[in-house]
C-alpha cells in the first residue's frame, strides 16, 4: 500500500501501529481493504500484495507443514491449524481419482481482491516455495468470473492455468504430488512445532463451527420427534447435498452429531434431573424405550438405571 500515493501517510502509520500478533476482526480488515480498492482503482492489490509475502510471515504454522515429511501431511496439518492465521477460512482437502482438490471457503462473502489473496497468499506461501512438488499442469480456480485482464493472475499462478467461474476456490492438482517427500522435512522440529501449534490453537477464542449449527438445530427438532437430514438441512436454508458436504469438510456426519447430541442430553438428563426413563427417552426423539435403552448401552456399558443408581439417584418408576 506505501507504493500508492492515493493511500495517506496517516493509514500507513496506522498499520504499522498494529501488533504482528493481535488478531483483528475480519471485518476490519475487509473494510481496510475495499477502502484500498477505492482508493487506488486496483482491483488487483490482493494478487500484488500476496506476492510481497516472506518466507516466515505466517509463522508457526508455515514452518511446521514446511517440516512435515510429505506433502500429504504437509496439506492435512494446514486444515488444522489454519484457524491460527484466519478463523473465518474454512479449508479443505480431498482426492477425487487422480486428482487432489484443495478448496478455500469463507464464512464470510468476500469481494474480489480478498478472495485472490486469500488463494494466491496460500499458494506463495505453501505450493510455489515447494515447487518441485508443483504439478505443472495444476488449476488454480476462482468463483468470480474472469475480469478483463488477467496479467497479474497469470504472474501470480504461473505456471498452472486458471479456471473462473469455478463451483469453489482452490487448487486442483496431481494426486501423485501427496506422497512426494517434503525437502525441508525435519522430524525433531516438527515435534517441537506442532506441540506449540496445539497450545496456541488451544488459547484461541472458540468460533461456532458448522457441526455446532447443526446440533443447535437437533436439540430443538429433538422436542417434536426423531430429526432428519432433510429437515435439518431445510432449517439452515441449505440443499442435503451441500449441507452433508459442509459436514464432511469439519470431518463429521449428520448421524454422528446427532448420535453425540443425545448421549449428551441422556447424561445430562439422567444425572442433573428427576425425569423418568420413558421421558428421557421421548425428549430424545426415540419412538421407543427399548431403542433408548440400547443407545444408552452402547454409549455407556450400562442402562440408564443402573448408571442413575451409580450417580447419586434413585431408581424411578418407568
Amino acid at each position: 500500500m506505501r507504493r500508492y500515493p492515493q493511500i495517506s501517510a496517516e493509514v500507513i502509520a496506522g498499520l504499522d501501529a498494529l501488533d504482528p500478533e493481535e488478531r483483528v476482526p475480519i471485518s476490519s480488515m475487509l473494510d481496510l481493504l475495499r477502502g484500498a480498492v477505492a482508493l487506488t482503482g486496483d482491483q488487483d492489490i490482493g494478487l500484488k500484495a500476496a506476492r510481497e509475502l516472506a518466507p516466515g510471515d505466517y509463522g508457526v504454522i508455515e514452518f511446521m507443514v514446511n517440516s512435515a515429511r510429505t506433502m500429504r501431511e504437509s496439506v492435512e496439518l494446514l486444515g488444522r491449524y489454519l484457524p491460527l492465521v484466519n478463523d473465518a477460512l474454512e479449508f479443505s482437502f480431498r482426492v477425487e481419482g487422480d486428482r487432489a482438490i484443495i478448496q478455500l471457503d469463507s464464512r464470510v462473502q468476500l469481494p474480489r481482491a480478498a478472495a485472490d489473496f486469500q488463494s494466491a497468499a496460500f499458494y506463495v506461501a505453501t505450493l510455489q516455495r515447494g515447487e518441485h512438488m508443483v504439478d505443472p499442469d495444476y488449476e488454480a480456480c476462482f468463483m468470480h468470473e474472469a475480469p478483463e485482464q488477467l496479467d497479474e493472475y497469470i504472474r501470480t499462478f504461473s505456471p498452472g492455468r486458471l479456471r473462473f467461474g469455478a463451483e469453489f476456490n482452490g487448487f486442483v492438482f496431481d494426486a501423485r504430488m501427496l506422497e512426494t517427500s517434503m525437502h525441508t522435512a525435519d522430524p525433531e522440529l516438527h515435534s517441537v512445532l506442532r506441540r506449540y501449534a496445539e497450545r496456541l490453537l488451544s488459547d484461541l477464542p472458540r468460533t461456532e463451527t458448522f457441526a455446532d449449527k447443526v446440533e443447535r438445530v437437533i436439540q430443538h427438532e429433538l422436542r417434536h420427534g426423531e430429526p432428519t437430514v432433510e429437515r435439518t438441512a431445510q432449517q439452515l436454508h441449505m440443499t442435503r447435498r451441500t449441507f452433508t458436504r459442509r459436514l464432511g469438510r469439519e470431518g463429521t456426519t449428520f448421524t454422528t452429531i446427532l448420535d453425540e447430541t443425545r448421549k449428551k442430553l441422556a447424561m445430562r438428563y439422567i444425572v442433573e434431573h428427576h425425569v423418568g426413563i420413558s421421558e428421557i427417552a421421548f425428549l430424545l426423539g426415540f419412538s421407543r424405550t427399548g431403542a433408548f435403552f440400547r443407545a444408552f448401552k452402547r454409549w455407556t456399558g450400562t442402562t440408564p438405571r443402573e448408571y442413575r443408581r451409580g450417580h447419586g439417584r434413585a431408581a424411578e418408576t418407568v
